[in-house]
């Protein structure tokens, strides 16, 4: 079973992760609101505080509280929110090499059964040949924790091939 996406908070680059948190902010309000409502009582904090809360510390507090297991489907969706908004040519690189039909926004509908390893070894290279290798390791995990794809070749590769062991190796 692939690794779930909150034990990727605790790897990631402290600027990646803010990063993340700060073009949620910017591009998925409503999200961003949700998670100042699940994380405000978990800081032991009123929302109101929170918001007034710099950033860079309120998100510093986030990172930690979003690597717990309860917080998957929060750290997921985040995580989704922030590869769609902000990395669109990397999700329709890698449909396109595995040929699967897709929205323009690098989002598809459908998956097919998983490809066989020289597939995702060939759209892994792609890949890595085009993107930063931190940014595809990150969207490969999420996209492994899709509930129709799931798939066992592509955790193996994530696990082995050693462009995409640093930083998210210990995830």
């Amino acid at each position: 079973m692939p690794s779930p996406t909150h034990t990727l908070w605790r790897v990631l680059p402290a600027p990646l992760a803010n990063d993340i948190l700060l073009a949620t902010q910017k591009t998925n309000k409503k999200l961003y609101r949700t998670a100042l409502e699940v994380m405000a009582p978990r800081m032991g904090v009123r929302v109101p505080i929170l918001i007034e809360m710099p950033k860079a510390k309120r998100h510093a507090v986030w990172i930690e509280i979003l690597a717990r297991p309860e917080m998957e489907i929060l750290s997921f969706n985040i995580l989704s929110s922030w590869l769609i908004e902000t990395q669109r040519p990397m999700l329709c690189a890698w449909l396109d090499s595995l040929g699967i039909e897709h929205a323009e926004n690098g989002c598809a509908d459908n998956f097919p059964p998983q490809p066989d390893t020289a597939a995702l070894k060939k759209g892994v290279d792609i890949l890595l040949s085009q993107f930063d290798p931190t940014i595809v390791n990150l969207y490969l995990r999420c996209f492994n924790q899709i509930d129709e794809t799931h798939w066992p070749a592509l955790d193996d590769i994530l696990q082995s091939d050693s462009r995409l062991q640093a930083p998210l190796a210990a995830a």
